[in-house]
């Protein structure tokens, strides 16, 4: 069912893209111009089409959410990103450098308010696609990016949207123009329905903090209640964003797992670590704090189909979607299910929840086995040191069992890529692996699924060009 909701949007995303391109055919034909004047209009047509469906890829749309889960959309959104700008950028340069003509466009002497609009895309192409890519690097922080982003990516929209309706070489037809501008519309409500819609659909439910514990060394729990009877049903090992703020418009929202138990949606525990710019100010909110959620999202949660047992491996802060897993089994009674826990840290004042968690096995709460892991541990630590590996999988797992099994990942992006590569090389079938990535820059990693979304993109790609190829012949 999975894959085929799947293979149902791939289809949408496709149509999206490509039959605009045919649907220009449709009806009386123009004069060709050449094949390369041609092939340099079709890229720019699919390149903004590409562009148009991006933000619709970010929208927190839970039936796309939940078919490709949140890690798969940001990394896919970020590489068909790279796509969309290297094809639309190809489109001026082809015409100029094929057909010295075109410069015209941009000669302000000609036509100052084109000129101006097309000089101020192509600028703000190059400034989207460096500001995307390093980020980090130029010290922007996310949130003034995440909203700089998006006004470049509409600017650039709309001024493509009216840049081809104006030429109309290819839209004659007043249905032609309907269907690009509904593109258009559709990406910029998207954008509305993240930045204005919910934050207004926020503001009447708004929440509390009513505790705020140490949990280890810098490490805090929230607990988030409803100043109304409004529980936020989720499903264990979701996440949701998380404003502390008088007003749900604050540019400081984050997506945090919930690590309370989805049998307990009248209140919602948020376990953070401080790590940047935003959390290291966690430990300093107090009670009585206003609140705002949007959630829950995320697929990283426990399989619906029925297996002998699931393999949790858990690293640093990344144990806190594992931790509202094995709260929600404890308190539905599951503890027939066998269940194993890697949890991995740094150091001992990293491990968090481990009381709870051997109270869950000394009172066979759960079937549960658990292993430590210390990267540099105290000179009586008598658990397993170093890193996950795959010789430390392979000990902890029953034999036999591999491909029966689920295996829930989350942690570091380097714990989750080595750890997905070595159940992959054991002979573990991805689709048996659920992990999640918060961060966009996360697509850049070299695990299986990331390589998996790397060749889609790849495929994509090349399905675009040949289509503008076929279509300039």
């Amino acid at each position: 069912m999975k894959r085929r909701t799947q293979a149902m949007w791939a289809l949408v995303y496709l149509g999206v893209t490509l039959v605009p391109l045919g649907i220009i055919l449709a009806g009386p034909m123009t004069p060709r111009r050449g094949f390369w004047i041609e092939f340099a209009i079709a890229l720019g047509f699919i390149g903004l089409a590409m562009m148009g469906i991006q933000s619709i890829l970010t929208a927190r749309l839970n039936t796309v959410s939940a078919a490709f889960g949140q890690d798969t959309l940001l990394q896919f959104h970020r590489q068909a990103g790279i796509v969309a700008f290297v094809l639309v950028l190809a489109h001026p340069v082809i015409l100029l450098t094929s057909t010295p003509g075109f410069r015209s466009f941009l000669d302000p002497r000609v036509n100052l308010p084109r000129a101006v609009a097309l000089n101020l895309v192509i600028m703000a192409l190059v400034v989207l696609i460096v500001t995307s890519l390093w980020r980090q690097q130029l010290g922007i922080a996310y949130e003034w990016w995440r909203l700089v982003h998006g006004g470049l990516a509409t600017m650039i929209l709309l001024i493509g949207m009216i840049h081809i309706i104006q030429v109309h070489h290819y839209l004659d037809n007043p249905w032609k123009k309907v269907l690009w501008i509904s593109i258009a519309g559709a990406s910029i409500a998207s954008i509305l329905y993240v930045r204005v819609l919910t934050p207004v659909l926020q503001r009447r439910r708004p929440h509390t903090v009513t505790t705020n514990k140490s949990e280890a060394d810098r490490m805090w729990t929230l607990t988030v209640k409803p100043n109304g009877p409004w529980p936020t049903h989720f499903r264990a090992g979701q996440f949701a964003y998380l404003s502390i703020a008088n007003n749900p418009f604050s540019l400081e929202q984050h997506p945090f797992s919930i690590s309370s138990s989805a049998e307990r949606p009248g209140e919602l525990d948020f376990t953070i670590k401080e790590l940047g710019d935003y959390t290291n100010t966690i430990g300093e909110i107090e009670p009585g704090s206003r609140a705002y959620i949007d959630g829950p999202y995320g697929s990283l949660t426990l399989p619906t189909e029925s297996a002998p047992g699931i393999m949790l491996v858990g690293g640093g802060i990344g144990v806190t979607p594992i931790v509202s897993m094995l709260r929600t089994l404890r308190d539905r009674g599951e503890g027939h299910l066998q269940l194993i826990l890697i949890y991995a840290a740094n150091r001992r004042e990293d491990l968090a929840f481990t009381a709870e968690l051997n109270d869950m096995v000394s009172k066979n709460h759960l079937d549960l086995d658990i292993t430590y892991v210390l990267a540099d541990p105290d000179d009586d630590w008598d658990g397993e040191t170093g890193f996950v590996t795959p010789d430390l999988l392979s000990r902890l797992l029953p034999e036999g069992s591999l491909q029966e099994w689920q295996y829930i990942v989350c942690g570091p992006p380097p714990m989750m890529e080595a750890t997905e590569a070595a159940l992959v090389g054991m002979g573990v079938p991805l689709d048996h692996i659920e992990s999640e990535r918060f961060d966009i820059e996360s697509s850049g990693s070299v695990g299986p699924r990331q390589k998996m979304v790397r060749r889609a993109v790849l495929a994509l790609a090349v399905t675009m060009v040949v289509a503008a190829a076929l279509f300039a012949m």
